[in-house]
């Protein structure tokens, strides 16, 4: 087996049943469906459990609309609709992307924002970089009693401190 069961890709991202259902629904993360369509088997990618994991980090601030206005935003202008490899910044109720590609100053887009919100204090978080959200899978995994982690090892796409 490629992928990762829904039970434990549960335990590998920390999420519940019902935002992975939500998920799902909502076209951000669809998995992949065998056998049975009333109860199928469902199996998500290396790719989709560290997506899931990122936007885990990203809901502590924003909500899963802003994350969906985030991921149409990305498609709409032809980028990668992935969260797991981008450095996103939440101010206030404004998300900025911070592009990778550091030439001689980083290229900041802003992605999504919610209107009409008092001005506060700037909240300033940044995604987990990819090689973060890799490790916190794994240690996932070691601590799981779903996951069988010899299996896991053999499945997963990057190791801990190959990630980088």
């Amino acid at each position: 087996m490629e992928g990762f069961t829904r039970q434990e890709t549960l335990a590998l991202t920390g999420t519940t049943s019902s935002r992975l259902a939500y998920l799902d629904r909502t076209g951000v993360v669809m998995p992949q469906k065998y056998g049975n369509s009333k109860k199928p088997t469902v199996i998500y990618t290396w790719e989709q459990v560290l997506e899931i994991r990122a936007i885990g980090h990203l809901r502590q601030r924003v909500s899963l609309q802003t994350v969906r206005k985030i991921i149409q935003f990305l498609n709409e202008t032809g980028f990668d609709d992935s969260l797991r490899n981008k450095h996103l910044v939440v101010v206030n109720d404004e998300v900025y992307w911070v592009k990778q590609d550091w030439t001689d100053m980083p290229q900041v887009m802003k992605v999504a924002d919610k209107k009409n919100k008092g001005i506060g204090q700037f909240v300033l978080i940044v995604i987990p970089q990819l090689a973060n959200l890799i490790k916190d899978v794994w240690q996932a995994a070691i601590n799981s009693k779903v996951v069988d982690f010899e299996s896991f090892k053999q499945r997963a796409k990057a190791k801990p401190d190959k990630a980088a």
